[in-house]
């Protein structure tokens, strides 16, 4: 009874993360190719560490959000998707029994900051539905105005990148843990971003 009691807490302990590739798919839109905006992932994972088996819901903070940089001209909005996969699951050969499951439900949520700095506490949340947000936001907060004028054109000496500014999403959430088996998961985010 010792040896089967010493295995079973052997399989409780769960190494979770959740992989932080993040792609970018990006549309110039009517604007030069010379005007660019780009979606950067500041952190590679958003680590869990070690959970419980039968553990239940737990929340991944905005204070452990995987971070994407979003860098554009700062008088231009942009249009912010970002689909997650609905679990993580076993990145080891498993196969799901009566007693044991092999992904454990993921629930996304997203917020932005898009004054000048990277601070949680300003951040704005995204709405969220199965998984996959979508959201149009200033790279640069400008209150209630309306969006600037169209990029300058191009000229000899002009440099574009002093117009350019950056803004931040924030990806974070629950997960479920049940009896899942041992080992390591992962879930992939993806964040595109266009110029609206």
């Amino acid at each position: 009874m010792i040896n089967q009691i010493k295995k079973y807490l052997f399989f409780l302990i769960l190494p979770l993360w959740m992989n932080g590739n993040v792609i970018a798919q990006i549309n110039f839109g009517n604007y030069s190719s010379k005007y660019t905006v780009s979606a950067t992932s500041t952190t590679s994972s958003i680590v869990l560490g070690d959970v419980i088996q039968g553990q239940g819901n737990i929340n991944i903070p905005i204070e452990s959000a995987g971070i994407v940089e979003i860098v554009g001209v700062k008088y231009l909005d942009v249009i912010v998707t970002i689909m997650a996969d609905q679990g993580l699951v076993v990145q080891e050969a498993c196969t799901p029994t009566a007693y044991i499951v092999c992904d454990i439900p993921y629930t996304l949520q997203a917020a932005y900051v898009n004054r000048g700095t990277n601070n949680i506490n300003q951040a704005v949340n995204i709405d969220v539905s199965a998984n996959t947000a979508s959201v149009v936001i200033p790279i640069k907060y400008r209150g209630n105005a309306p969006p600037g004028p169209p990029p300058t054109p191009v000229y000899e000496g002009y440099n574009p990148a002093i117009f350019n500014e950056t803004a931040y999403i924030y990806i974070y959430g629950s997960i479920d843990v049940g009896f899942a088996r041992a080992g390591d998961y992962k879930a992939t985010i993806t964040v595109s971003v266009n110029y609206d």
